[in-house]
């Protein structure tokens, strides 16, 4: 975190400067206390104790002056810092591969991104602000305190060491328990987030009791590991209270003695006291220091480990528009092989091919030959090896991502849409877009009808997921967003499988002018396309013209031919559950 105090470097200077002056101004009322009790007791005038009145009250602005300000300054450092935590581990978690997501929870980093680093946040602000009280007011009460009687302010501070085992002690085991509660939290978490956007399929199966059930394990969980830690907390701060107390009861015997021995005034036990009292708080302090430093240790060491994982390489946004090109994109794959992280086989094997600008290649392929994943190599989602991907005789991996991702548009299976106006959904890319540009690609993706329909047009709100409309439309609305950005290369994966085959071939026939790669299991639609590409478990099988392969009697043409028996059979059916 302390890279980010530069930014805030003078604030931070000025709050801890308040802290170290709130600290002994404070400490000066007891001394006029004691002159006060002194003047009283040799009979001084009324007037002399209003004007040591006067005094206290002008310590105490001057102290809560210092007070205010530290708390303003130093609290709004540490918020500071928070929020420029939090954007640049968001930031970070944008730029990680898939396969960090294939294996992470997203309550889990939910809870990181929330609670671990609002602990942070306490740990770099109000807990170094009161351990700067804390020191201060301790060396200068142990001073302003050895003045007054030596042996008096030893006996006092003898339980410090004892403070400081306790707090050795307690500090470490609400360090590991407090690593258990957040963990408990985000196991929590995770289900939960799971449980909302899964709650149709619940209902479906009828699974709400048997679920309720496995989060009412978790939540225990948590509710478990939130009671240890309580508990571990519950005894820590009363027995650092029963030790001041020890110190209290020590000085009470052997300083009232002293009064009546003549060694000190009253108003000098009376100031040792009231110094001993002002000890009280950073005595208590430093366990809620620890607790607090300990606490964001635990978080910021799971924070860390986020920022420990490796992100993807060259992912800068900027040169978006720089070196651009008009007109479709010419692709070229050369020897593409891509294997995921632990896989026992490669998803792409050896694959090659070129597309012309304008041309529109068909991907067919059954469950797992590489289609999506093909997809995913071409505009860096997944990082392709280098020289295996060109984009206009350009490596796509020499490319500014930002410029790629804008000539590039890939259209994948799941349309995810945003909980707000189908609007704001398909202008995602493009916030500025007017509404002849927005409605001219819902036309163009086959939107025209159904926005007659909806209640707001093309400011209905779609809802979490875009729950209200259908799949289909999901679909359609998810590649009218990229055809607002005009890419020069469009990748669609199977992402018309919830439409009719009617439906899909005039939502091809009216796409613009664009290099097409369209990975598909419908081989009606591939008959749109120049030329087809069959995979089979990451390999190419066979490529040419949709009549080529048909002719040549390969694995196309094995496809057709299920396909069309398969049509075949359901035609009577269909026509005998008309009847």
């Amino acid at each position: 975190m302390l890279p980010y105090y530069r930014e805030h470097l003078t604030a931070t200077v000025l709050g801890c400067v308040s802290v170290l002056a709130s600290g002994p101004i404070g400490l000066a009322a007891p001394g006029v206390v004691r002159r006060a009790i002194d003047a009283l007791t040799a009979g001084a005038p009324l007037a002399s104790i209003w004007r040591f009145g006067a005094m206290l009250v002008a310590i105490a602005i001057a102290s809560g002056f210092f007070l205010f300000t530290q708390r303003q300054l130093m609290v709004s450092v540490s918020r500071h810092l928070e929020h420029r935590l939090r954007t640049d581990l968001y930031d970070h978690l944008l730029r990680l591969p898939p396969a960090f997501y294939m294996r992470e929870r997203v309550g889990d980093l939910l809870t990181r991104a929330v609670s671990d680093v609002g602990a942070v946040r306490m740990a770099v602000g109000p807990a170094l602000m009161y351990a700067i009280n804390t020191v201060t007011v301790l060396v200068v009460s142990t001073v302003l305190m050895a003045r007054i009687h030596l042996p008096l302010t030893l006996l006092s501070l003898a339980v410090l060491p004892l403070v400081a085992g306790a707090t050795s002690y307690f500090g470490s085991r609400i360090h590991l328990r407090w690593g258990h509660t957040q963990e408990a939290l985000s196991h929590y978490t995770a289900r939960l987030q799971e449980h909302l956007v899964g709650l149709r399929v619940l209902r479906a199966y009828n699974c709400e009791e048997a679920e309720i059930a496995e989060m009412a394990a978790r939540n225990n969980g948590y509710v478990t590991a939130g009671a240890r830690l309580i508990r571990i907390s519950a005894m820590f701060h009363p027995l650092l209270q029963a030790l001041i107390g020890l110190a209290f009861v020590a000085v009470l015997g052997v300083g009232g003695n002293a009064v009546r021995h003549g060694t000190i005034t009253l108003g000098q036990f009376v100031e040792f006291n009231l110094y001993l009292a002002r000890l009280t708080w950073p005595m208590i302090a430093v366990g809620w220091v620890a607790n607090l430093v300990q606490r964001g240790a635990a978080s910021m060491s799971r924070i860390e480990a986020l920022f420990a994982e490796t992100p993807l390489p060259e992912v800068a946004t900027t040169g978006e528009s720089a070196g651009a090109r008009p007109g479709p994109a010419a692709l070229e794959v050369r020897d593409l092989t891509f294997a995921y992280p632990g896989a026992a086989a490669d998803a792409v094997a050896r694959v090659s091919f070129a597309v012309r600008p304008g041309e529109r290649l068909a991907i067919v392929g059954g469950v797992g030959s590489g289609k999506s994943t093909l997809l995913s190599l071409i505009p860096r989602l997944l990082e392709p090896a280098p020289g295996a991907v060109w984009l206009d005789a350009a490596d796509v991996r020499d490319l500014p991502v930002g410029r790629l991702r804008r000539e590039v548009a890939l259209v994948p299976q799941g349309s995810f849409l945003f909980s707000a106006t189908l609007r704001e959904n398909i202008a995602l890319a493009c916030p500025d877009a007017g509404e002849e540009a927005v409605l001219a690609a819902a036309n163009a993706a086959g939107l025209g009808d159904d926005l007659t329909q909806l209640p707001d047009g093309l400011d209905t709100v779609v809802g979490e997921r875009g729950v209200t409309l259908s799949g289909g439309q999901r679909q359609r609305v998810a590649i009218a967003r990229a055809l607002l950005v005009h890419p020069r290369l469009l990748l669609l994966d199977d992402c018309l499988s919830a439409v009719d085959t009617q439906t899909e071939r005039a939502i091809l026939s009216a796409l613009p002018q664009a290099t097409l790669l369209f990975a598909t299991h419908r081989l009606a639609a591939a008959e749109l396309c120049d030329r087809v590409c069959v995979l089979e478990r990451g390999r190419v099988l066979e490529m040419g013209t949709p009549a080529e392969l048909a002719q040549r009697g390969g694995r196309y043409a094995h496809l057709l031919a299920l396909q069309k028996l398969e049509q075949q059979e359901s035609w009577p059916r269909a026509a005998s559950a008309g009847g």
